[in-house]
């Protein structure tokens, strides 16, 4: 009652008083809203008066024309209290919608760093598997497990499914959740969402990748186990720093341009440049050989012999035993050559082999 007396204290207070607050009159009773829709009985003139001329205009409206006034400032006034209360929650939504458009452009930027990031290591992961395949080729491991895993004649039409689960040390990654979640395409563009299928299918295949690795660095553990003698006479790393100009196979001969096989790795480097002994060994020839020029040859047991030529200096002697880096000579430019290079053969029981098959350097 104290809030009616003060309000009915003056004009303003008293029509809202009306309003909200008599049951009668209010606006959210029904017989106010009934009262507002029902058509008058009679015409409404409207008395219009001006002060200069002391003139009077009547306006004369029908109830139908009332009837479609008052409705017409219902839909407005609905119209502009709906629009009010989206525009105000517009605006209070406003700062979160930028903090989302942050977050979003952060994740995005976040995503394309993620992707450099799984090209890199995919490319190591490809240098570790070809890094493998050298290893697994300089000790035969294949050949001995295939011989302990049984006759290769086997087989049959049967489907296996592929495998859903796998242990990498003492974690199960299950590669099933692997795979972008439907409810996210709506609120992904078409890159974004091919980039989170891209980053999990990445993902998988390091996965399916790793655990190959691990389980062919098993292998060759237990192959490697007990055979440090047979390593060490394996020619496993390049004589001399340089840029290879001249790979095994096929080639145009640089002086007649024929067509010819080459034998070996043409490795270009400075005159003068040291070479070193690529495994564990005894020279076989040190001196000069023809087209060769300058030339030394070493045996490394099991099969294993290598070739140096176009040397200009030569440090050892035949019958000389000789270790894994041990300086043997120096590049030149002796014999048939048309520059300073060193012109390096690997014989596996006297069948000329590719050396970079047994290099263990990864840009080779």
């Amino acid at each position: 009652m104290w809030l009616k007396e003060r309000l009915q204290s003056f004009p303003l207070g008293r029509l809202l008083w009306r309003l909200l607050g008599e049951k009668q009159t209010a606006l959210w009773s029904y017989r106010f809203w009934r009262n507002y829709f029902s058509k008058p009985k009679n015409d409404i003139t409207l008395l219009l008066l001006t002060r200069q001329h002391l003139e009077m205009q009547k306006l004369k409206f029908s109830p139908n024309a009332l009837f479609v006034m008052k409705l017409t400032a219902f839909v407005l006034a609905s119209f502009f209290m709906v629009s009010s209360i989206f525009f105000i929650q517009y605006l209070i939504q406003l700062p979160r919608q930028a903090i989302i458009e942050m977050e979003n452009k952060t994740l995005r930027s976040e995503l394309d760093k993620m992707q450099f990031y799984l090209d890199t290591l995919q490319s190591s992961i490809d240098r570790m598997s070809r890094f493998d395949q050298k290893l697994r080729a300089m000790t035969e491991v294949d050949r001995q497990f295939a011989k302990l895993r049984g006759p290769k004649g086997q087989g049959g039409a049967d489907e296996t499914e592929p495998e859903s689960t796998l242990l990498l040390g003492d974690q199960v990654v299950d590669l099933t959740e692997l795979t972008q979640d439907s409810a996210s395409d709506k609120y992904l563009d078409r890159r974004e969402s091919f980039l989170v299928q891209r980053v999990y299918s990445w993902m998988r295949t390091l996965f399916k990748d790793s655990n190959l690795q691990e389980q062919s660095i098993e292998e060759l553990f237990e192959v490697l186990k007990g055979r440090e003698i047979q390593l060490a006479a394996t020619p496993s790393l390049i004589p001399v720093n340089g840029w290879v100009t001249s790979h095994f196979g096929y080639r145009l001969d640089p002086f007649n341009d024929r067509r010819t096989f080459h034998r070996g790795l043409d490795v270009a480097a400075r005159e003068g440049a040291p070479i070193i002994a690529p495994a564990d060994g005894v020279v076989t020839f040190a001196g000069s050989n023809g087209g060769f020029g300058k030339l030394v040859m070493l045996f490394h047991g099991y099969g294993m012999s290598t070739l140096y030529g176009h040397t200009r200096d030569i440090y050892v002697k035949e019958g000389q035993k000789v270790s894994r880096g041990d300086l043997i000579a120096s590049v030149g430019n002796s014999g048939r050559s048309t520059a300073a290079h060193l012109h390096y053969e690997v014989i596996f029981h006297g069948v000329h082999v590719d050396p970079r098959k047994f290099i263990l350097d990864r840009s080779l």
